[in-house]
């Protein structure tokens, strides 16, 4: 059990899951009003639960696995890359960073929403909201956020991440699929994706 009383899951698990259920889950919240969604009621709460992506170049993704003060999430070196266009049309969108007083229009809308029915377009909006200030900036993850489950289909993925010594057991599980370690220079990465 974690620091929550939630289950310690092995990422390798998780990633193998998603591939099997293909499927990337929207189960938490990450904007600017997470505080006040713990304690909104969970259908309105869900409406902000996205999937998270990077635009890191590929070749960079392993310093986002490096631990960074004042982020509360902590990286494995597993995961699934799409191209952006994919993220694009399946409604995936850059984050936007509010510093001080620009974000106070959002909270009305919030709010408002939060009161009545919260319409589609609005929380889909409001669900790519982030401060950013001298305490919190996070905007060098080039972070795209997709609100709501991604499903998709095997040869809609670039490629996947795992660590070098994991790379051989998901490619024997997911032959259509290309597998490569965050943790690899770019030639390297061109050398793999070459036999393929």
């Amino acid at each position: 059990m974690d620091a929550f009383g939630n289950p310690i899951v092995d990422a390798k698990d998780v990633l193998d899951c998603i591939l099997k259920e293909r499927t990337l889950k929207a189960s938490n919240t990450f904007c600017i009003f997470n505080r006040d969604l713990e304690k909104a009621p969970r259908s309105f709460k869900e409406k902000f639960n996205v999937v998270c992506f990077t635009e890191t170049p590929i070749d960079q993704i392993g310093l986002l696995l490096r631990e960074v003060y004042g982020r509360d999430v902590v990286f494995k070196p597993y995961g699934v890359v799409f191209r952006k266009d994919y993220i694009r049309q399946h409604e995936g969108n850059p984050v936007f960073y509010m510093a001080g007083k620009l974000a106070s229009p959002l909270w009305k809308l919030y709010n408002e929403a939060k009161n009545t029915e919260c319409s589609e377009g609005e929380n889909k909006l409001l669900a790519l909201m982030n401060k950013c200030d001298e305490s919190v900036d996070f905007h060098w993850e080039r972070e795209w956020r997709i609100v709501g489950d991604l499903k998709f289909k095997l040869n809609d993925v670039y490629c996947c991440l795992c660590p070098e010594e994991d790379v051989s057991y998901f490619e024997t599980r997911y032959r259509e699929v290309k597998f490569m370690s965050p943790y690899w220079g770019i030639n390297k990465i061109l050398d793999n994706f070459m036999q393929k």
